[in-house]
């Protein structure tokens, strides 16, 4: 008897340990003036890194299980990269279908009242399977 009450406890706490830790899954496709990349991922609910290689490029997602409409993104890569509309180093995004385009810019983040003009640098997008 006491075996059957050990499994059961343990099924359920393996139970409860899986569901809580579920991840989700990411499609991601990313393209430059120069080249392009696609691809698909796991991510733990948290922060997310998805480091893309070809492009020398790493994009973070910060999506929270308790608030799951809604994401913080960032890029990083070589120096005077990566920025979003009005030098923003992050963008909120609301996951959904169809998956937003998120342009990017390298240049200079905002200083006090000074905004710089940054160069576009390309398109991110992405897809989130949140089952």
């Amino acid at each position: 008897m006491m075996k059957i009450a050990t499994a059961f406890i343990s099924a359920v706490l393996l139970t409860s340990a899986s569901g809580y830790a579920k991840d989700y899954r990411l499609d991601y496709g990313i393209e430059t003036p120069t080249d392009g990349d696609a691809g698909s991922t796991a991510c733990p609910y948290g922060v997310c890194h998805v480091k893309v290689e070809k492009l020398n490029l790493t994009v973070i997602i910060f999506l929270s299980r308790d608030d799951p409409d809604h994401a913080r993104i960032q890029i990083e890569g070589k120096p005077g990269c990566c920025f979003f509309e009005l030098g923003a180093p992050s963008q909120r995004i609301v996951p959904g279908d169809p998956p937003p385009r998120l342009r990017f810019f390298t240049g200079m983040a905002p200083q006090g009242l000074l905004y710089f003009q940054n160069e576009p640098a390309g398109n991110l997008y992405l897809r989130f399977h949140l089952d």
